[in-house]
């Protein structure tokens, strides 16, 4: 007995420039994202400067659904609170001063012990005018999900 095949939908995802920084280990890229009518904001990915091909968090800073993924790749959501306004101050201050914890959190406790929390809380300034600064999305790509995804997703 096969399982049906679930009806598919595809959702239109716009996405801004990307912007760097490097500080106490980590190398933030970020961007801004608007997800369809669901929800957009900032995308705030942290990746290992030890090892590079290694994402540790992913921080989608949005506007309804503001959540982050450790693992990057770990597909479950971490909600943000508080939401609103204050999400991008909050991804933020948390990245600057708590991004040994989440390594750990997303299963690298190596990296995690390798990083300058020192430079880290130094860099929160330029982190905060990088994330002002991000350009508009100007470029579209598709994600292909299913239909009972996609309407889980969408704002009541």
């Amino acid at each position: 007995m096969s399982e049906a095949t679930p009806a598919m939908a595809r959702l239109e995802i716009h996405k801004g420039p990307d912007s760097e920084l490097c500080a106490g280990g980590v190398r933030f890229v970020a961007c801004r994202r608007e997800v369809g009518t669901i929800d957009g904001g900032i995308t705030l990915y942290l990746w290992s400067e030890a090892r590079p091909e290694v994402e540790l968090i992913r921080m989608d800073l949005f506007r309804n659904r503001p959540h982050y993924h450790a693992p990057a790749e770990n597909q479950q959501e971490t909600e943000i609170e508080p939401g609103g306004d204050d999400v991008v101050a909050w991804g933020v201050q948390t990245v600057t001063q708590r991004t040994a914890q989440l390594a750990r959190e997303a299963g690298y406790p190596d990296l995690a012990a390798d990083l300058d929390a020192g430079a880290l809380a130094q860099a929160e300034g330029a982190l905060a005018s990088m994330l002002e600064k991000l350009g508009e999305p100007n470029e579209v790509s598709y994600f292909e999900l299913p239909q009972a995804v996609l309407d889980g997703l969408a704002p009541n």
